[in-house]
């Protein structure tokens, strides 16, 4: 997947953990007790991995040129 699509996807999942969070909040839901938070932090961590090694790639190719 190409980086710039990486970092829209990335950009998405993390206003919807951001609203998932405010919803929480506002409902007295500590963020580690509300399954949905918790399921939408675990996608937004692993888009993170996949923009951090894709960044990597990128700059070690760089290197070798």
């Amino acid at each position: 997947m190409k980086k710039v699509s990486l970092n829209k996807k990335l950009e998405k999942e993390r206003r919807k953990l951001n609203k998932l969070g405010e919803e929480a909040l506002k409902n007295g839901i500590p963020l580690t007790q509300d399954e949905a938070f918790m399921a939408q932090n675990r996608k937004v961590d692993a888009l993170i991995v996949k923009v951090i090694k894709e960044s990597e790639r990128h700059r070690k190719n760089r290197q070798e040129r």
